[in-house]
This record gives structure tokens, C-alpha cells and sequence, in this order.
């Protein structure tokens, strides 16, 4: 039998002292929340604003949800628009609008959509593009960049980025001031004004790179 977790469902207002045996906190308004939360799932469909820290195992997020303080979390899944200032995740998949105002470390990052981002860090990072997109920073050892050709949009499918760097970066339709990894490729329309690569790199056509530099392996 299935224990089923102590749940509170919150639909509008402002709180300031959750249930303290709270396990799984819906929310399903708009939901203004001050303290400190922790709990084993959260789920959010609503307009939800967490002030404070925020630790959870799973996130769920289909609303607008705002994470103004650190968000600890081993899952989160984003159909909605969710911004968080700063986070460590282990799996994040997001399918709506995500907004780092700081820095996310991840260990599998896996977003189809649009992305803004100060500084993003992870083990395996994936980004299939519906729209215009910004990084400031990114690291990460496995690098993916890609549009998405499933979605129908009239934006701009394209990376902006200052850096990137990884083992094996493989980019489309990216622009960046620097690229540096081991093993590189520079896929369909990318922009890069300088390339640092250790193994092997290589330049499609249409791609267009300023300058190579090869790097001895540290």
C-alpha cells in the first residue's frame, strides 16, 4: 500500500507559517509564500512567489513560479514559466520558459524552449531553441545546442552566449564571444569571434569563426 503524503493546497494569498508537516505543497492561485520551505514535492499550476529557501525532491511547475532566494532540488520539471535566482538541481527538464537571474548547477540539464540564464554549470546540458535565448556563462563537461524543429515559431532560433566551455560542445545557431573545449563543433549558423579547442574542432559552412586557438591540454 501506498502511504500518501501529508498535503496542503494552497489557492490564494500570502503565507507565512506552512502546515510543519507538510510532505506535498500544491498550489493551484496566486500564492505569495515568506518562509523557509521544505517539503518532499511541490507542485504549482497557479502564479506562485517563494521568498525564502526553497528545498524539495520534486518541483513541478506549469504556472508562473518565482524562487527569489536558493531552490534545492533533486527534479524539476517546468511546463510553465519558471524564474529562480540561484539553484542546484540534479535533473531538470523544462518544455516552457526558464530564468536564471544567477547561477543553476546541474547535473542533467534538458530544456526545450527558451532559456535565460546568467550562468549555468552542469555535467550534461541540452538545449533544443524555440526562440531567442541568453547565457551568459556557460559549463558544462557535454554540451548539445540545437533548434527545435517541432515548434512553430516566428522568433529567432539562437544561442547568445559570452562563454562556453566544456569536453564536447557540439553547437547550432549559436553566437558567442568564446568557445573552449576539447572536442568542438560548430554547427549551422553559429558566430564565434574565438575558438579554443585541445583534440579536434570543426566549421560548418555557414558558420563563421573568427579565430582558432589550439590549447594544450592542462
Amino acid at each position: 500500500m501506498i502511504q500518501k503524503l501529508r498535503t496542503v493546497t494552497l489557492t490564494n494569498g500570502t503565507i507565512r507559517n506552512l502546515a510543519a508537516d507538510c510532505e506535498q505543497l500544491n498550489i493551484r492561485g496566486f500564492v505569495t509564500l515568506h518562509q523557509e520551505i521544505r517539503v518532499k514535492k511541490i507542485s504549482t499550476h497557479g502564479h506562485s512567489s517563494f521568498h525564502s529557501r526553497v528545498e524539495a525532491q520534486v518541483l513541478n511547475s506549469s504556472g508562473s513560479c518565482s524562487i527569489k532566494d536558493f531552490c534545492e532540488t533533486n527534479e524539476v520539471k517546468n511546463a510553465g514559466s519558471l524564474t529562480m535566482c540561484n539553484g542546484r538541481v540534479s535533473k531538470l527538464n523544462s518544455s516552457g520558459k526558464l530564468t536564471i537571474e544567477q547561477n543553476l548547477q546541474a547535473e542533467q540539464f534538458h530544456a526545450v524552449g527558451l532559456v535565460k540564464a546568467k550562468e549555468i554549470e552542469a555535467k550534461h546540458f541540452q538545449l533544443k531553441m524555440s526562440g531567442g535565448n541568453e547565457i551568459g556563462k556557460l559549463s558544462a563537461n557535454v554540451i548539445h545546442v540545437e533548434k527545435d524543429t517541432l515548434s512553430i515559431s516566428f522568433l529567432k532560433k539562437k544561442l547568445t552566449c559570452k562563454c562556453i566551455k566544456g569536453e564536447q560542445i557540439h553547437l547550432s545557431y549559436t553566437d558567442a564571444e568564446i568557445v573552449d573545449g576539447d572536442i568542438v563543433v560548430v554547427g549551422d549558423n553559429c558566430h564565434i569571434q574565438t575558438l579554443y579547442y585541445t583534440k579536434s574542432y570543426s566549421i560548418a559552412k555557414n558558420a563563421k569563426v573568427q579565430q582558432i586557438i589550439r590549447r594544450e591540454k592542462e
